[in-house]
């Protein structure tokens, strides 16, 4: 493991990468673009947004891109609003003041910003709002983009494929995909989260740890995969001691395009790299 990671960061080191800023739903969000040796504004090379786990920052993946940029692919890794360098979520702690005696309204609000929130159909658009900032780096193919995600991210890599048309295939890496047991009906609060939700509709405040698992009651990738295209590859990673296999191998099953279930041993960096970069390159 020592020799993968001492790989991994030489990569990191050596390829031409750039920090941007992309913007979702508003908030300013950090990016980090790594490039092809050989890239230019003519490229036309495939690119790939990579979303890290529950959790995690960019700086986590930084090495896949940096692998996935040595094989030829334009990658970006991203934070998530609310962690890393990325802006957080602004709330008014308040009552917001109007004053329109002057005949326009000036208004006076104290807000605080919020970070740290793992809100998976908000992190889903975050995802969405960096591909379309990729479309726009000269050089990339904007009919070439894919997503790479692991874990929690793995789902959103999922939940985009089915909802996001520009994207060509994903790979998902030891993928959360909940739901596959979860009837398809209206979702019923427990007393315990339908209590947290009455005090932040009533008062705005909400401890992160039951807003975490009110958003996570309510996401269930597993319902999306029967809505992927045909035209969308996805390569499911999986490894012996993931949890959730099981739900893996059923959504595997539901698949109707290009399609792919790859185990890995324990938590190979190289091989789990080296399978997601073949399948970008092969489907992109």
């Amino acid at each position: 493991m020592r020799y993968l990671t001492i790989f991994a960061l030489s990569i990191v080191t050596l390829l031409p990468a750039n920090e941007v800023r992309f913007y979702s739903e508003g908030i300013q969000c950090y990016g980090k673009l790594f490039l092809p040796k050989d890239f230019s504004p003519e490229s036309k090379a495939a690119a790939v947004v990579l979303a890290p786990g529950s959790g995690e920052t960019a700086a986590k993946i930084e090495h896949y891109a940096a692998y996935f940029a040595e094989r030829g692919l334009v990658a970006m890794v991203i934070d998530y609003r609310g962690w890393g360098r990325s802006g957080g979520y602004l709330e008014t702690v308040e009552s917001v003041q109007t004053d329109d005696r002057l005949r326009f309204s000036q208004m006076t609000a104290k807000v605080r910003i919020r970070r740290k929130r793992i809100l998976p159909q908000q992190q889903v658009l975050d995802i969405r709002n960096a591909l379309y900032y990729l479309q726009g780096e000269p050089g990339v193919d904007r009919n070439r983009v894919g997503v790479w995600g692991a874990g929690l991210a793995g789902g959103h890599a999922v939940v985009i494929a089915a909802i996001d048309a520009r994207v060509k295939a994903v790979v998902a890496q030891s993928p959360i995909l909940s739901g596959k047991d979860t009837s398809r009906r209206a979702y019923s609060h427990s007393a315990e989260l339908l209590s947290a939700d009455q005090k932040r509709a009533r008062t705005g405040q909400i401890l992160s740890t039951l807003e975490t698992k009110l958003a996570l009651a309510e996401y269930h990738p597993y319902w999306y995969v029967d809505q992927i295209s045909e035209k969308t590859a996805v390569l499911l990673i999986t490894s012996e001691n993931t949890n959730g296999n099981a739900n893996v191998s059923a959504a595997a099953k539901l698949l109707k395009g290009p399609s792919s279930t790859v185990m890995v041993p324990g938590t190979s960096f190289e091989k789990s790299a080296s399978a997601a970069a073949e399948w970008f390159l092969k489907h992109l």
